[in-house]
């Protein structure tokens, strides 16, 4: 396929589920079903099998998963910024910061293994094992500080980790990298065929949550949060990358990461920890919806580099 092509038939799917979510045919209840399926079944055995098989190097994944640490340290960082140049209140502040350096993983999955293969895919999911639980600690113990609450905190995110079958799949699947160890043929089959079923399913899924609010009052500190994760964020990543000499699947890999939007889930810890759920929920939208003319920038700075 042409190259916009590529990038654009994620965020179709994400319309088509928008669009599908509005009918009386697909209720919001059978999109709940969808996310769950998919979260728990069908996108693990496509991770395991992507890192279980990479070709990676023991030194050049380091200083990849490095770059991509170091890229959304800074993310964290300009977040922060953000909500001190247009606060909104310590809860409000605390809920959008957490948008500045999660993301949206199901996207960048589509795009990853659609420009960059198997190896890119598995770099990809490598640097989300590291940085989800970096980022879901930062994100409950900032919430848990704006509500003074002391106690959501440590076994909170253990849990969160423990049961993620993303991380799981992932850390699965570089154990038999490591050790050199092999699943059956007819398992790898499987897992290759519930795999192939994820990236649509994710990426309608995605559209079925959309909400469109009210954006007036939230309009300052939502565009800079968007601009901060849209564009700084990728930026930097771009720098470090080139800075240390990525290869180019590496620094496809690391674009594709740095560059999403942020993730659904950012609402549902908001709303669990008695953050500013709307915003979020505002953010989220907006972020998506821009991210269909900034990731085709950056993906089309990438190939004229």
């Amino acid at each position: 396929m042409p190259f916009f092509a590529v990038i654009v038939q994620p965020f179709i799917l994400i319309a088509l589920g928008f669009a599908l979510s509005r009918s009386r045919m697909f209720p919001r209840s059978l999109w709940e079903g969808v996310e769950k399926l998919v979260f728990y079944v069908l996108f693990p055995p496509l991770l395991f099998n992507s890192v279980a098989n990479a070709q990676l190097t023991v030194s050049q994944t380091g200083i990849f998963l490095a770059c991509g640490v170091g890229s959304m340290t800074i993310g964290m960082a300009l977040a922060w910024l953000v909500s001190k140049i247009a606060p909104m209140g310590p809860m409000t502040d605390a809920s959008l910061r957490q948008c500045g350096y999660r993301f949206n993983s199901y996207i960048g999955f589509a795009i990853v293994f659609a420009l960059f293969g198997a190896k890119g895919l598995a770099l990809f999911a490598l640097l989300m094992g590291v940085w989800v639980p970096i980022s879901n600690a930062a994100a409950v113990a900032d919430l848990a500080a704006a509500s003074r609450s002391k106690g959501e905190g440590a076994r909170g995110i253990l849990r969160l980790i423990v049961k993620n079958p993303l991380i799981i799949g992932t850390a699965a699947g570089l154990f038999f990298n490591v050790t050199g160890l092999h699943m059956p043929e007819l398992v790898t089959s499987v897992f290759k065929s519930l795999g192939s079923a994820s990236l649509a399913l994710a990426l309608m899924s995605i559209g079925s949550g959309l909400q469109l609010g009210k954006f007036r009052q939230e309009a300052v500190p939502l565009s800079l949060a968007t601009i901060e994760r849209l564009v700084c964020v990728p930026a930097a990543a771009l720098a470090i990358g080139l800075f240390f000499g990525l290869s180019p699947v590496e620094l496809g890999a690391l674009m594709s990461f740095a560059a999403l939007p942020t993730a659904n889930s950012c609402y549902i810890l908001a709303v669990r920890m008695g953050g500013n759920g709307p915003a979020v929920a505002n953010l989220t939208t907006l972020q998506t919806v821009c991210a269909l003319f900034t990731i085709p920038f950056w993906m089309g700075l990438l190939q004229s580099l």
